[in-house]
């Protein structure tokens, strides 16, 4: 039983890891943390700690009524500025 819990909570891991750069808009390619064109060290400690704890993680997210994320890159982060302007 142990075992079996143990395998859920790291596939709940990896799932988590898959969601949260999905709704951000980074995709599953590699990520650069540092640089001009770097996601920030700040994003990727907050995602890796999300992930790591991803039952409270779920809870507080479904308790909040299922937010947008607060930060989004990319296209995503484009049509959120043009919404803006709007």
């Amino acid at each position: 039983m142990e075992f079996a819990l143990g395998i859920a909570y790291f596939i709940g891991i990896f799932i988590a890891m898959v969601v949260t750069r999905h709704r951000a808009g980074v995709g599953q390619g590699r990520i650069k943390v540092f640089g001009r064109d770097g996601f920030g060290l700040g994003w990727v400690l907050g995602n890796a700690f999300a992930c790591l704890f991803w039952p409270v993680t779920l809870v507080i997210w479904l308790s909040r009524g299922r937010p947008e994320p607060r930060v989004v890159f990319n296209e995503r982060a484009r049509e959120r500025k043009a919404a803006q302007q709007i």
